[in-house]
């Protein structure tokens, strides 16, 4: 996700890209269907694991119970490279009720600029030191008209031409790491679930609550 100026921007611009999840440098090829799928030996799922072999090195297995349903690649705005890979937990209908979107990002060659972010908290995973944030989109689809070249736009279309469908509103938690010494490739995990499947009134609790959701459907294996 590239950085821009403006706070409230850049708040509309998160929501937008988690809630796209909904509607690099190479990896599994665009549209790839579920199941064994694999591109240029640098990204591989396999059931319920991600494999990714350089920027960064990881696994992570996600529970039964969130099913891949593709991935794909694609330029950002002209400047960085990008994947994307989907894990959702939706019912009979197709309707979302929670999933992982994992993003793999990195700026192109010709471009002169490095990730940066300002960093309010963050977690240990796998001995990694992760940057989070949650947040409420109390209307999804607003946050995804923001900006059709955006990453969220990319991946609302995607799952979208898959036939899935999103609730109103939606919460999500967001853990990133830059991946290389020279801050221009970054690692984004993006756990989303539907509001009303918190019924917790207080904000700070129902943030506390889906932080324990986030967590608990996934466990990185190196």
């Amino acid at each position: 996700m590239l950085p821009f100026t403006g706070a409230t921007m850049k708040k509309i611009f998160l929501f937008a890209f988690t809630l796209a999840a909904w509607s690099l440098m190479s990896g599994i090829s665009p549209g790839q269907s579920p199941g064994a799928a694999r591109s240029d030996q640098l990204r591989l799922v396999k059931g319920h694991v991600l494999t990714s072999t350089n920027l960064p090195s990881i696994r992570i297995r996600f529970d039964k119970r969130f099913k891949y349903v593709g991935s794909q690649k694609f330029i950002l705005y002209d400047r960085a490279q990008v994947e994307q890979v989907f894990f959702v937990d939706a019912d009979n209908e197709k309707r979302v009720e929670r999933m992982y979107m994992i993003q793999f990002e990195g700026y192109l060659p010709n471009v002169d600029a490095t990730y940066n972010y300002a960093v309010e908290k963050t977690i240990d995973l796998g001995g990694q030191t992760y940057i989070i944030n949650t947040e409420t989109i109390p209307n999804v689809q607003a946050a995804l008209n923001q900006d059709p070249r955006s990453d969220s736009a990319h991946a609302g279309a995607f799952l979208a031409g898959k036939g899935f469908r999103f609730s109103e509103s939606v919460m999500y938690q967001r853990f990133v790491r830059l991946v290389d010494q020279t801050k221009r490739n970054e690692f984004i995990l993006v756990y989303i679930e539907e509001t009303g499947t918190i019924a917790v009134p207080d904000k700070d609790r129902a943030m506390q609550e889906l932080s324990t959701h986030a967590l608990k459907g996934f466990t990185i294996l190196k």
